[in-house]
């Protein structure tokens, strides 16, 4: 500290109460003199103070709009939320309305077709719903739930608008097991529709049926239609089987080696119709 800063400070401690006592009176001095001068008492201290405090309130003041603001802005933000989260609760339940009415329109679409397909045939029959699917390699079948109570036997044709499904295998009270045309064990006795060429439908485990003993000279192609010929005496006569879809000749260069495209499409499969009883043999 240099000599004139020291000497400074001493006489501030030395005159202390007289600079204090000078401060006062000054003051005291000003109070008096702004009143009598038509100002306002403590004018000067009021625009020094007020000099002094501004910044602190316009910070006060901006704090304070900021809070409003933000929280303006979060109640804003919980509100859209919320609608937000309605609207979505709404959109779902609409979403899930339009499924189930597509669902019955669907539904009662397949139902409808169904029930013409049945209707215009000549034999009594029972409609059923498709309850299981079992499509292994050597073990086709599906469930359906009709049976016994619904005058429902064994070797029962099953049938579709499509054509021909199976035949029921096993049947309890209430539901029944239904041999797939494409099963190993199912073959069908059947007839080209535009040549009149007999032959037998047999599964194989695949979605395709093959059409034996039909020979090389016998008049059928690609695309004609195989049909039910009514001999086995469960399916009555003229359903529709498939159609053909492969043609080659076999080894022992008699028979032809004949594929046939089912034409029901089982995977889709959902509603079935079941004859009451087993038709007569008409060949």
């Amino acid at each position: 500290m240099r000599g004139s800063e020291r000497n400074f400070y001493s006489f501030l401690k030395r005159h202390q109460l007289v600079l204090i006592s000078a401060v006062l009176a000054f003051f005291s001095l000003h109070l008096a003199l702004t009143d009598r001068k038509g100002y306002e008492r403590g004018y000067l201290l009021k625009e020094a103070l007020s000099y002094t405090l501004s910044p602190v309130q316009e910070t006060l003041l901006g704090a304070g709009a900021l809070v409003k603001g933000v929280w303006s802005d979060y109640v804003l933000l919980v509100g859209v939320n919320r609608e937000n989260g309605e609207l979505r609760n709404a959109v779902s339940h609409l979403e899930e309305e339009n499924n189930r009415l597509l669902e019955e329109i669907l539904r009662d679409a397949r139902l409808r077709a169904v029930l013409e397909y049945r209707d215009a045939l000549p034999f009594s029959t029972t409609g059923a719903a498709v309850t299981g699917f079992n499509m292994e390699r050597w073990t086709r079948t599906i469930a359906v739930n009709k049976g016994l109570s619904d005058g429902i036997g064994k070797d029962h044709a099953v049938i579709a608008p499509q054509g021909i499904v199976g035949r029921t295998l096993d049947v309890h009270n209430s539901s029944a097991r239904v041999l797939l045309v494409t099963d190993a064990r199912s073959n069908i006795d059947v007839i080209v529709q535009r040549t009149r060429v007999k032959g037998v439908a047999e599964g194989n485990g695949t979605d395709a049926l093959v059409l034996k003993y039909v020979r090389v000279i016998d008049d059928v192609q690609v695309g004609d239609k195989v049909l039910t010929s009514g001999i086995s005496g469960i399916f009555p006569k003229g359903l529709v089987v498939g159609e053909v879809t492969k043609i080659e000749k076999s080894r022992d260069n008699f028979f032809n080696h004949i594929e046939v495209r089912p034409a029901v499409d089982i995977k889709k499969l959902e509603e079935v119709l079941v004859l009451s009883e087993r038709p007569r043999v008409t060949e």
